[in-house]
């Protein structure tokens, strides 16, 4: 899950929240997050990271997309075998 906030934290905070209704629906949610906040202070205009904030979102954000990648891998594997139950 990704997140962001205008302010502090608060709205990154949220993510928690999203768990165990995305699982109920059927979908993996993997243990890596991604959190930014205060997102004007994380992102420039470009979308590309700046500051403190942003050179924490961007060494976040790679951990995030290799479990994201490996998840997904897994689950074309997983797939091949058989359809999920649902």
């Amino acid at each position: 899950i990704a997140s962001y906030s205008a302010g502090r934290l608060s709205g990154v905070r949220g993510n928690l929240a999203w768990h165990g209704t995305l699982s109920e629906m059927g979908m993996v949610v993997i243990s890596s997050t991604v959190m930014a906040g205060p997102i004007a202070a994380t992102l420039d205009e470009a979308g590309m990271p700046t500051g403190e904030g942003g050179k924490a979102l961007a060494k976040s954000f790679s951990r995030f997309a290799e479990a994201l990648a490996w998840w997904a891998d897994a689950a074309k594997a997983q797939r091949a075998e058989r359809a999920p139950p649902y």
